[in-house]
């Protein structure tokens, strides 16, 4: 199923004006930065408690939260590569719009689909039988579909707040360092 799903993947790729390291100090310094009990309602759509660093690889596990449930759902794979010299990075990543309760859910429709559709024509058959059973196939695998395509939209956008905030960070810290 994931062989299947996998087209629904994302690639993208950044150029980053700061070396391999600093880029994994940064999110390590953002990581490390004590939060109080009300930081969940700030305004900022990125949590960088959800950012795994790996041996050059960033990974965003994004899932929608209690204040915030239109998030998105999916994954996010940042791999860091050198740039063309010492002070650039080029991030090159994947962005994968489903996790495991997706899958789960897919299974569980599918399942139910196909123990319905006997169980439907044992009791009854006629016309009325056959479109409610061609109305449960359609409607059920094309809401699972547009979920998907709904997650990568979403998943698109918060890529785009994690870079932005990234960019802000750095530039607070350059700003505060100069001061």
């Amino acid at each position: 199923m994931k062989k299947i799903l996998k087209r629904y993947n994302e690639p993208f790729s950044a150029e980053v004006n700061q070396s391999r390291n600093k880029i994994i100090e940064v999110i390590a310094h953002e990581k490390g930065k004590k939060r109080d009990c009300f930081s969940f309602l700030s305004s900022s759509p990125v949590y960088f408690d959800e950012v795994t660093v790996s041996d050059g690889m960033i990974k965003i596990n994004v899932k929608p939260k209690m204040l915030n449930p239109y998030r998105g759902m999916g994954e996010i794979h940042m791999n860091l590569k050198s740039g063309e010299t010492n002070s650039e990075a080029r991030m090159e990543g994947v962005i994968i719009p489903y996790n495991s309760q997706y899958l789960t859910a897919l299974y569980m429709v599918i399942g139910f689909l196909v123990l319905w559709t006997p169980l439907v024509f044992a009791m009854t058959s006629g016309m009325y039988t056959f479109i409610m059973l061609v109305f449960g196939w359609t409607i059920l695998p094309l809401v699972l579909y547009l979920i998907i395509l709904w997650n990568r939209s979403r998943l698109r956008e918060y890529r785009d707040f994690f870079l932005a905030t990234y960019w802000q960070t750095t530039i607070n810290r350059k700003v505060s360092a100069n001061l």
